[in-house]
């Protein structure tokens, strides 16, 4: 039992590395296996990845209720888009619906230990710092993505890309991390004022990100760097006073 439990606190101590390393691969796996974003071989060994990482985030911070409604959603939200157009709508509306849910709940809890960690609630160091900024911005990333398919599925034609038939699920996830990041190629646009709305929200969701994260892990190294030169400081200060205290080396004799 000792060992499950070193094991459990050993990967909840790494819960941002594990979620950057889950959502990253996402990028790296639709390389390795192109087709569908969702559907496909790289939907198998992403999502479940997403799911258990997701989760670990919580470990000691949340009641057990939390972990059960995020696997929940998170298994619901397996299921994948290739049937999207010929369900219902109701859904089609609830399947969207716990896909962003689920993000969703993963990218507000790493706003909640950020936060905490700042007003040292909860220890962080410098490197879960910067995992856990960066997983954030890939959430706002998969955020948008959502918010833009679903404004697609229920108001068709609310964004046009280069292909007459409109736009596929790649090409919003494409346009979600390109609007993030501010490039704006012009390949793929909002048309509708509700999508153009999102679209400003979620740039300027993710620039105002950026600006307090920045601030926030160079903070922490700066941090880090002081509580290193104050221990350094101390133990060179120890080790004069045990020089002062010892006896000369004839006192003895």
């Amino acid at each position: 039992m000792f060992p499950l439990l070193h094991g459990r606190r050993w990967w909840h101590f790494r819960r941002f590395e594990g979620l950057l390393l889950s959502l990253a691969c996402m990028f790296l796996l639709n390389i390795i296996f192109p087709g569908k974003i969702y559907g496909g071989t790289a939907q198998a060994c992403y999502l479940p990845l997403q799911l258990l990482a997701g989760i670990n985030l919580y470990g000691r911070l949340r009641p057990g209720f939390w972990a059960a409604a995020l696997t929940a959603a998170g298994i619901l939200a397996l299921h994948p888009f290739q049937a999207l157009s010929s369900m219902p709508r109701a859904l089609q509306f609830s399947l969207l619906l716990l896909h962003g849910l689920f993000f969703f709940i993963i990218l507000l809890e790493v706003f909640i230990q950020l936060y905490r960690a700042q007003t040292h609630r909860l220890h962080l160091d410098a490197r879960q710092t910067l995992c856990a900024g960066l997983s954030g911005l890939l959430l706002i990333g998969y955020s948008g993505f959502f918010l833009f398919l679903l404004l697609e599925n229920f108001q068709p034609g609310s964004f046009r890309g280069p292909d007459p038939g409109g736009v596929s699920l790649q090409d919003l996830f494409y346009f979600s991390y390109i609007s993030l990041m501010t490039i704006g190629y012009g390949d793929i646009t909002p048309h509708t004022w509700v999508a153009k709305n999102a679209t400003i929200l979620v740039a300027l969701i993710a620039y105002m990100y950026s600006l307090v994260i920045v601030a926030m892990i160079v903070n922490q190294f700066a941090e880090n760097r002081k509580l290193k030169q104050q221990e350094k400081a101390r133990l060179s200060g120890s080790a004069q006073a045990r020089r002062r205290e010892a006896p000369p080396s004839g006192e003895n004799d």
